[in-house]
């Protein structure tokens, strides 16, 4: 029989079991296992069997859990500036972003320390689309529709208020059901993501692009981070730099293939003119003004937009 791990680090994820992020976390886990000879591993909890996002915070902050794989919405919950790189158009261009990323990700993962998490991983990841079940052009369309909110998500929230539309708030495993009784009609998510929770069967467009980017990070507690020896924590920085490159390409690629499968299965991008996406762009204005006056600094913002060169 194989050896037992001395430290298991008790980890949780929204990722859906068989998903690409989710075979890369096994992945990195068996390597680790591998290196330190079954002395040390993670315990993946998948699928949101802990709960939402902000369930696996909260259970990380009581010790419940060493920590876990996020998305900037769990991640704001920790470190709210974070949302500044979820935020509907706020760079012009993918590569404003990653400057903008690199530029501040020092002082990102200092946030986090002082909040009291270690970031073991950070990265961009792939910004959300919509996704219905009619085509939704402007932001009437939106106001008529019946739009999923995700209860941890405050982005959605102020999308919402500025276009009069009333959101169903649902935790992430709610969604499916809503979709398939025609509770909701509505979902954002990238496009992997909705191909991976199954939600792509249930829908008939997607938004021709997304209005932002995001952020995804391997996290764990300072109180187990601080746990581990130095040689544990050196062995697990490699390993997680050693998988981050080895799934690096799958990653980069996820996010057309997904949207050229969608399109195979009949979801359709909706086009749209230049005044139904100016319409877009000064909703989303104003929403980057709500949640900016939420910010801790003000300035915070505007530091992010010059970080990418905007």
């Amino acid at each position: 029989m194989p050896a037992l791990a001395q430290r298991v680090l008790s980890m949780a994820t929204l990722a859906p079991p068989g998903s690409l992020p989710m075979r890369a976390l096994d992945a990195m886990n068996r390597e680790l296992r591998r290196r330190t000879a079954g002395q040390l591993a993670f315990r993946w909890y998948a699928g949101g069997v802990q709960g939402d996002e902000s369930d696996v915070v909260r259970k990380i902050r009581s010790g419940r859990l060493d920590g876990g794989a996020l998305s900037a919405t769990g991640l704001a919950q920790m470190f709210r500036p974070v949302l500044a790189f979820q935020l509907p158009v706020m760079f012009r261009t993918p590569e404003a972003f990653l400057r903008a990323f690199r530029t501040l990700r020092p002082e990102i993962e200092a946030g986090f320390e002082h909040a009291g998490f270690s970031i073991l991983e950070l990265s961009p990841a792939p910004g959300p689309r919509m996704f219905s079940t009619w085509a939704i052009r402007t932001p009437d369309d939106l106001r008529a529709a019946h739009p999923w909110r995700w209860t941890d998500d405050p982005i959605l929230p102020a999308l919402y208020a500025e276009v009069g539309a009333t959101g169903v708030p649902l935790a992430l495993p709610e969604v499916l059901g809503a979709l398939q009784t025609r509770r909701i009609d509505t979902v954002f998510a990238p496009p992997a993501a909705a191909i991976a929770l199954q939600w792509s069967s249930h829908v008939r467009f997607m938004s021709e692009r997304a209005s932002s980017g995001s952020l995804a990070a391997l996290v764990l507690s300072n109180t187990a981070a601080r746990s581990l020896t130095a040689s544990d924590r050196a062995v697990i920085t490699d390993v997680i730099a050693a998988s981050t490159t080895a799934f690096r390409p799958a990653f980069l690629r996820a996010d057309g293939e997904a949207v050229r499968a969608l399109e195979t299965r009949g979801v359709q991008a909706v086009p749209l003119t230049e005044a139904q996406r100016q319409q877009w762009i000064d909703v989303f204005a104003r929403v980057r003004s709500r949640i900016g006056a939420t910010l801790p600094d003000p300035r915070w913002i505007t530091r992010v937009q010059a970080a990418g060169g905007e």
